[in-house]
């Protein structure tokens, strides 16, 4: 099931049951918020979707943490030409170029593949040509769905860094010009379409909104001045209420995006490296069967491509981290 299938209050107990599991795993956040006890018949009201009061005096702050994005949703893929954008499906590929492939010489699946001519501008991303998202399927030692599955042990954060972005089961392929005549383009290879997280392929329909700052994105504390555990503890008993309350606040449970805040499942990996001013390059989160595409990283996960934003100025998709989470 999909967090989008799930209603507000069962959703919110799935929530809470994995920031409370947070507090045990990650390396980056590493205290729990405390659970507020039992209250019977004066149990809190919540309003899902609102800014809870008591945070009323941080209005301004929140506000100017604000960020546009790119909300992407889906839809059927008939007559989409191979240039255009899509989830899933055959890639698109001009001659004398080579697909992609990993170590073992396997084709990888097209994961997404993004035409920013048929998109909204967002500053600082490109306006024209297009992005390109291969991943492996499957799970080993090396790999889950082309990332690196888990965290180095000893934990080393230049090592990790190393394992996210080393594009060996996973490639970003990005083409300035985007060739439209049929001519010139080829029918790529077949890849393998077992164990991948997702089945189908999908056209994308594209919009802007904002949102702000989100829980688990590495950016909150410098909105909200402490690190999200603390920022939530100095209310009490009501902490962990008003952490899942803002958190349906500030999330708009996308399919997918371009830019904006992170939700990860359980943890941000960029709070490792908080100074490298890392921004979303795309993240996609699991969905029911819709316009002709599956998608679910996992037990309610996701998987995002990060840049650094200087990267993505020149045009440099060589250093992408990619990052698949589940609960």
């Amino acid at each position: 099931m999909s967090a989008r299938a799930i209603p507000p209050p069962l959703r919110a107990c799935v929530y809470l049951a994995a920031l409370l599991a947070l507090g045990a795993c990650s390396p980056h956040d590493p205290e729990p918020v405390a659970a507020a006890p039992p209250v019977g018949d004066q149990a809190r009201r919540v309003s899902y979707g609102a800014l809870p009061p008591e945070l009323a005096p941080y209005t301004d702050k929140i506000d100017a943490s604000r960020l546009a994005y790119i909300d992407i949703t889906l839809k059927a893929a008939q007559r989409l030409a191979p240039w255009n954008s899509r989830l899933g499906g055959p890639a698109y590929l001009p001659k004398g170029h080579a697909y992609p492939r990993d170590p073992d010489g396997v084709p990888l699946a097209l994961l997404a593949q993004l035409n920013f001519a048929e998109m909204p501008a967002l500053d600082g991303y490109p306006a024209t040509g297009l992005l390109q998202f291969f991943i492996a399927g499957g799970e080993s030692r090396a790999h889950s769905y082309g990332s690196a599955p888990d965290f180095p042990s000893p934990f080393d954060e230049q090592r990790y860094l190393a394992l996210l972005s080393a594009q060996r089961y996973f490639r970003v392929v990005h083409h300035p010009r985007v060739e439209q005549n049929p001519q010139k383009l080829v029918r790529p290879h077949a890849a393998p379409v077992d164990a991948l997280p997702f089945s189908g392929t999908a056209g994308l329909v594209f919009k802007i909104d904002t949102a702000p700052v989100s829980v688990d994105d590495y950016r909150f504390e410098r909105y909200l001045g402490k690190p999200r555990s603390d920022f939530f503890r100095q209310f009490g008993v009501l902490g962990t209420d008003l952490l899942v309350e803002y958190a349906h606040y500030a999330n708009k449970e996308v399919v997918a995006q371009v830019g904006g805040y992170s939700n990860p499942a359980q943890d941000d990996p960029r709070a490792s490296w908080p100074d490298d001013d890392w921004i979303v390059l795309l993240e996609l989160h699991g969905s029911e069967a819709d316009q002709g595409l599956r998608m679910m990283w996992g037990d309610m996960g996701m998987g995002a491509f990060y840049i650094r934003r200087n990267d993505l100025q020149r045009r440099d998709f060589s250093k992408v981290l990619y990052y698949v989470d589940s609960h």
